[in-house]
């Protein structure tokens, strides 16, 4: 057995390793300018993929005419100045981007090649170039690249791993790159020969110095909102004046496009969102409310109103983000509260658990899991879903959904396939458009609230509290479009329709 020079196997190893965390953390940099869809995602996985087959084959190409260390630590070391470069240029890249106003398609893979293919490219040449050094003869070949491949799969695990569950929970993103650059200047360090090793070396240690700096003192590229990174999300906290009355709001975006979650800093117990006022409607239709659970918690903004306002309601919100929730505590005055009880979870897991042990249904059931119109958890779409909902529901129980789409047009889709998906199990499909109830705007994309269950419908009646909710009820004729197939676990195509969104 050929024996491999140790240097090499830290070079495949730790090769891997950058590769994937790149990936990762790349994904935080893009998604407060373009969110964390599928579409985003694709596009970041696609180009490195791409890059880094670009990179094979030329780093095959280069050490077959020039086998020498040397070119493999440099390019080690160009790698490790563009990762840097990454860090710290990301913020200006992207808003350049974000301003040529393009679809997400497009502007994701801009993204991805301005951020991440040269990086990708260049590491993608590293593996190649290690195989070429370590062999020695033709009969020891196979043996020789078995053990490198092993080594830089095993590096991808890890920094899969190590990415994905400790350092973007921890560090911030951009001082991830500072890190994985310092990495690679290390490597070049030890594979160097020649006079540009003092090079490497100087790099390692500003590497390393301005890495720490960074992470105590930020990058200079950070926004001037407050950026949180969670296991699932990055998370912009802002705040700014409501037009309609002059009060300060506190804001959470976890996607680009919309806002996740709003507070008036004077009240955080009054609901700010006019959508979110709809599921006041479950009182309406049920007086008799006492336990309520919530899909989708954010900062908290519903349960916190409907507390205050309930004394003997009791809620159970299934939130997918302890982050989230974390963050809610510090910055959205959500408190410890008996009649609260949070279960971090995803809210498909949940409802399949509730349902297999049996857990004390509820009279009412809120959803608000989309992070917007782009960013849609197709799971929680179909008509398995209505099923296990309809199961946790009581006799008279009340479901609150919030959709975001349009009544008709291009951009109704969304609407169509979740009700044609939930009457299968809901005999009552009520539907409310949150922003504007007027036919006249059936096209325009908006949050309407659909609510489910087995009521029979009312009329209003003078002085009912509920009167204005009720007038946004749409009472013309509603036949879902044929053309777009009942969402179900098996196919739930929500990414089509988000995007004509």
């Amino acid at each position: 057995m050929v024996k491999i020079p140790m240097r090499l196997q830290a070079v495949s190893f730790f090769g891997g390793a950058a590769t994937m965390i790149i990936e990762m953390a790349g994904s935080r940099l893009v998604a407060p300018y373009f969110g964390t869809s599928l579409i985003v995602w694709t596009a970041l996985i696609g180009i490195i993929m791409t890059s880094l087959c670009i990179g094979n084959w030329l780093g095959g190409s280069s050490a077959d005419k020039r086998p020498e260390e040397k070119l493999l630590g440099r390019t080690l070391m160009y790698a490790a100045v563009i990762t840097a470069g990454t860090a710290y240029g990301s913020n200006f890249i992207l808003n350049s981007i974000q301003e040529l106003e393009i679809n997400l398609y497009i502007s994701s893979v801009y993204s991805a090649c301005a951020l991440f293919a040269p990086s990708s490219i260049l590491l993608g040449m590293v593996q190649p170039f290690v195989v070429r050094l370590a062999m020695r003869d033709v009969k020891s070949s196979g043996g020789v690249v078995g053990r490198l491949s092993a080594l830089n799969s095993a590096g991808s695990i890890l920094g899969t791993f190590l990415g994905g569950f400790v350092l973007i929970s921890l560090i911030p993103s951009a001082v991830i790159l500072m890190l994985v650059a310092t990495l690679l200047a290390f490597l070049s360090v030890i594979t160097y020969t020649g006079t540009w090793r003092k090079v490497a070396v100087i790099f390692v240690i500003g590497g390393a110095g301005l890495s720490y700096y960074a992470l105590a003192k930020g990058l200079p590229y950070s926004p001037v909102l407050v950026q949180k990174d969670t296991a699932h999300n990055h998370v912009t906290l802002a705040e700014s004046i409501d037009r309609r009355n002059g009060r300060r709001v506190r804001i959470m975006i976890t996607d680009p496009s919309s806002a996740q979650s709003l507070m008036y800093l004077d009240n955080p117990a009054e609901l700010v969102s006019e959508y979110t006022k709809y599921y006041d409607l479950a009182f309406r239709y049920n007086p008799e409310v006492k336990r309520i659970l919530m899909l989708g918690g954010g900062g908290y903004s519903v349960p916190k109103h409907v507390l205050s306002e309930h004394k003997d309601v009791s809620m159970d919100v299934v939130e997918l983000d302890e982050g989230i929730t974390r963050i809610a505590r510090e910055y959205f005055c959500l408190e410890d509260n008996p009649n609260l009880r949070i279960y971090h979870e995803d809210a498909r897991t949940f409802l399949n658990r509730s349902e297999r042990d049996k857990i004390e249904p509820y009279d009412a059931i809120f959803m608000d899991t989309f992070n917007s119109a782009a960013n849609i958890p197709f799971h929680l779409t179909t008509a398995e879903t209505g099923a296990h909902l309809r199961k946790l529901l009581k006799p008279g129980g009340v479901l609150v959904v919030n959709i975001i789409s349009s009544m008709y047009g291009t951009k109704s889709g969304m609407l169509h396939g979740i009700y044609k998906a939930f009457s299968r199990s809901f005999s009552t499909m009520m539907i409310f458009p949150a922003n504007a109830p007027d036919p006249r705007y059936a096209r325009a994309l908006q949050n309407i609230m659909l609510v489910a269950g087995d009521m029979v419908p009312a009329s209003v009646a003078s002085g009912d509290k509920y009167a204005e909710l009720l007038s946004h009820q749409w009472l013309e004729p509603f036949t879902p479009d044929a053309s777009v197939p009942v969402f179900t676990d098996s196919f739930a195509p929500v990414e089509k329709y988000a995007l004509m969104q």
